[in-house]
């Protein structure tokens, strides 16, 4: 009887030890962490920094919003909305692909709009500081509170909303 016993605790302990790393695996697993880190989210661009000029850019309330692959930029106060897919390395951003949602008649099948190169070089994206259909910033700064970009000319500089 006592090697009955000891072979059931035996088994009783492998049995909790084997849930008990399933509900480990289980809990992990459903921990969604965002891919691009503390870029995901939404920021609001607070200046545009030229070697001329430096612009306050909170009052028109310009935001972007980075998930996944695809950024979105909003102007809050004339609801103009565009999409951009992105690419972000350690130390850069890519941004490409401009595109107008057409929301004019989305029943008939409406594509979204890529900006050309001319469009985008004609001032599409002049708002956020981007003046180009292919823009590549590096990251000067990236934590919780604050994005600093920069281009060859520009610097844009951001806040966690």
């Amino acid at each position: 009887m006592n090697n009955v016993m000891k072979h059931l605790f035996k088994h009783i302990r492998a049995r909790r030890a084997a849930s008990l790393a399933a509900c480990v695996l289980l809990l992990a697993a459903c921990d969604k962490v965002p891919i691009n880190g503390v870029l995901d989210g939404m920021w609001q661009l607070t200046t545009i920094a030229t070697p001329d000029t430096v612009r306050h850019t909170t009052a028109e309330q310009l935001f972007v919003s980075f998930q996944l692959h695809l950024t979105q930029w909003e102007k809050k106060t004339t609801g103009a909305t565009i999409y951009a897919h992105f690419t972000h390395r350690a130390d850069s951003i890519a941004f490409s692909d401009f595109a107008e949602r057409a929301l004019h008649d989305l029943s008939a099948g409406d594509d979204d709009h890529i900006f050309t190169p001319a469009q985008m070089a004609g001032g599409v994206m002049d708002a956020w500081g981007i003046h180009s259909a292919n823009a590549r910033f590096r990251v000067m700064e990236l934590n919780h509170t604050t994005l600093v970009l920069h281009d060859a000319d520009t610097t844009l500089t951001f806040r966690k909303f």
